[in-house]
């Protein structure tokens, strides 16, 4: 995305894309890397995508802030020297957290493309409740913000600003937390079309396949199928891997701890 060089595929004008999706619409919530991987086949790559977060955890502490000075006022506002240090490695992005500035990001990269990807809202939010949504309410992740310092305890604070910020902090009512969330989903999207000139985006859906996303970025139609998008198995089958990965690096994190705590245990009972 930001910073673009020139794609593999020889679209070589240097333009720099942007894909938006609210989370789940292909990406995030249904963990589905379909557009990233498209738009990578194409050439714009590095494509932006939440899993750089766990690849780079850093990234998370400048996402929060990001997300703070936008929806609390704390900090300041990015610009676009901010922009590139922390996506001026990639030729596009795609999922959440990008998604939730698009106004930002629009303004600071105004000759960008836009490829809007959006879903049926109910069955986006039916998606939301199966997989993102019952992982942020796990007991394991909770207990990894405190053990796991390399990646847990950037990752919470930052999913904290960025739902709340873009779907509202409702979360016993159901109903309002449903209504609230498939709001924020349909506000994204108009707010997209809104600040975005018609000529710098595509309304896009991934049945379509490679030629009408191929036509507007001016590339050659790949010989291979378009990517599919990940089910809710791959999904649970991703997010358990992850967290393994956590409970790993946070048992040998913490594991000094532990000795020196039984180890102080053991002499006071030596002692006493």
């Amino acid at each position: 995305m930001i910073r673009a060089k020139s794609p593999r595929s020889g679209h070589g004008d240097g333009s720099k894309l942007r894909q938006f999706g609210a989370p789940g619409s292909w990406t995030f919530l249904d963990f589905s890397e379909a557009m990233q991987a498209a738009l990578e086949e194409l050439g714009y790559g590095p494509c932006y995508h939440m899993q750089h977060c766990f690849q780079n955890p850093t990234d998370c502490d400048m996402w929060r802030e990001a997300l703070e000075a936008k929806y609390h006022n704390k900090g300041h506002k990015y610009t676009r020297k901010d922009w590139d240090q922390l996506l001026g490695h990639c030729q596009a992005v795609a999922d959440f957290p990008p998604a939730a500035f698009i106004p930002e990001l629009h303004e600071a990269y105004p000759d960008a493309k836009v490829v809007i990807v959006q879903r049926d809202a109910q069955k986006w939010y039916e998606s939301c409740s199966n997989t993102i949504m019952r992982v942020a309410a796990s007991k394991q992740l909770l207990f990894l913000y405190y053990l796991d310092r390399y990646l847990c305890a950037r990752l919470v604070p930052m999913l904290g600003p960025l739902f709340s910020g873009s779907f509202g902090t409702e979360r016993k009512d159901p109903v309002k937390k449903r209504e609230n969330w498939i709001n924020g989903y349909l506000k994204a999207y108009e707010e997209a079309r809104r600040v975005v000139p018609q000529e710098k985006r595509l309304d896009f859906s991934l049945s379509q396949g490679w030629e009408p996303l191929c036509k507007f970025l001016g590339n050659e139609v790949p010989d291979k199928p378009f990517p599919h998008v990940h089910d809710t198995n791959e999904f649970d089958e991703g997010i358990a891997f992850l967290i393994r990965r956590m409970w790993v690096r946070a048992a040998k994190m913490n594991a000094p701890y532990v000795v020196a705590g039984l180890g102080v245990a053991g002499a006071w009972l030596w002692y006493r």
